[in-house]
């Protein structure tokens, strides 16, 4: 009987042994496990640090780059400009013709190129125009012309115009159309009629005008 007891007793540890043996395996396998996916997800962490490191590098690089292309750009707009600016100062215009640095202007007055509330050009409006015309062939040959028609602020009372715009607007189409006929090219100007709402301060007979601009 109590053979057989120490006989049962020693099966027991050896089972319990057995069963330590196994779950240690288990165990130590589950550590090898977390283990290495720990050193893998270390390693992804590291290469994006460095590629984080090198991005930041390659932006502080190309705002440096940035910055002094900036430098550059300045410099070269400034010799533009004072290159403008020389070549403005050293060009005369033609006479009757206002300089700028990117346009001249001449400006005619309504009430030599039409009689009162009509956009038919006068004699003495075709002869200024014709002056007009040889300077747009001659110093401005080329170039863009804009033509702009003004109104003084009247209101249109007794006239077959709707209002200044429309009348402004007429009075600048006549002007061009007679340029062109005098040769200056259709496709390089631009008709534009300003109505009443650019009058020149004080004085109602120069509001009344068309400005013919050559932007250069």
């Amino acid at each position: 009987m109590a053979q057989t007891r120490w006989i049962g007793l020693a099966v027991s540890l050896i089972l319990l042994a057995g069963s330590a043996v196994g779950c240690c395996e288990q165990e130590k396998k589950q550590l090898a496990a977390l283990q290495s996916q720990y050193n893998d997800l270390s390693a992804q962490n590291k290469d994006l640090r460095s590629q984080l490191s090198q991005a930041r590098a390659g932006e502080a690089d190309m705002l440096a780059k940035l910055d002094a292309k900036d430098v550059e750009l300045a410099s070269a707009k400034q010799k533009l400009q004072d290159a403008l600016s020389k070549a403005s100062t050293s060009e005369e215009a033609p006479r009757g013709w206002e300089k700028g640095l990117t346009a001249d202007k001449i400006t005619v007055g309504s009430d030599v190129l039409f009689a009162s509330g009509k956009a038919v050009l006068t004699a003495a409006g075709k002869r200024t125009l014709d002056k007009v015309a040889a300077d747009l062939k001659g110093s401005y040959v080329g170039l863009p012309v804009r033509v702009y028609g003004y109104a003084d602020t009247d209101p249109i009372k007794k006239s077959k115009w709707k209002d200044n715009l429309e009348l402004s607007a007429n009075r600048a189409m006549a002007v061009t159309r007679y340029l062109v006929r005098k040769g200056i090219k259709a496709k390089s100007v631009e008709t534009v009629g300003m109505g009443e709402h650019h009058p020149v301060a004080g004085s109602k007979a120069k509001s009344r005008r068309v400005e013919i601009v050559v932007i250069k």
